[in-house]
């Protein structure tokens, strides 16, 4: 049984039986070809702030109270991207990249523009709706006063891919 034959009605039934009996090379040459059709995009944001706010959230990790700001990021530097929480190891590029590293999205907002960058989305969308948006994890200091010049040197070399592709900086 598959989400289609569970969710999908009767004309959904039908189609996913058909769909199964297509080889599976056929099978992939559709699903590229539907992918193709959308739409696809994402948001990114600067580096040192994203994890000032992993490190922040309330929810999920849970580490601000277990470890100091500093400690979590050398256990960034040190820990790999296969443990448990994997999601701050990983280069933000990697969700909009298939293996061979060729940029699938159609298009990359930055977090930092959010409204901007949305209401961009939303046109090609055909929606009107603003985004909501509330403060997850409000903080009283900027991302910078996290920082010395060593952690803020580890998260810029652990993270030279996304700084680099996305053109961030550390603010001054």
């Amino acid at each position: 049984e598959t989400y289609w034959t569970r969710y999908g009605g009767r004309k959904n039934r039908i189609l996913a039986s058909l769909y199964m009996v297509l080889s599976e090379e056929r099978r992939r040459e559709i699903g590229r070809k539907q992918f193709e059709t959308y739409f696809k995009f994402g948001f990114v944001r600067n580096p040192w702030d994203r994890i000032v706010s992993l490190y922040e959230r309330t929810e999920a990790l849970q580490l601000k109270d277990k470890m100091t700001f500093e400690e979590f990021i050398d256990w960034i530097q040190y820990s790999s991207a296969t443990c448990v929480h994997s999601s701050p190891h990983r280069y933000q590029l990697d969700w909009f990249v298939d293996s061979n590293g060729n940029v699938l999205a159609d298009f990359i907002g930055k977090f930092e523009r959010l409204d901007e960058d949305w209401a961009f989305v939303a046109q090609k969308l055909g929606i009107t709706e603003n985004l909501p948006h509330r403060r997850a994890n409000p903080r009283a200091r900027h991302y910078t006063e996290y920082y010395t010049p060593r952690t803020r040197d580890i998260i810029a070399t652990r993270f030279k891919v996304d700084i680099d592709r996305f053109g961030y900086e550390f603010a001054r």
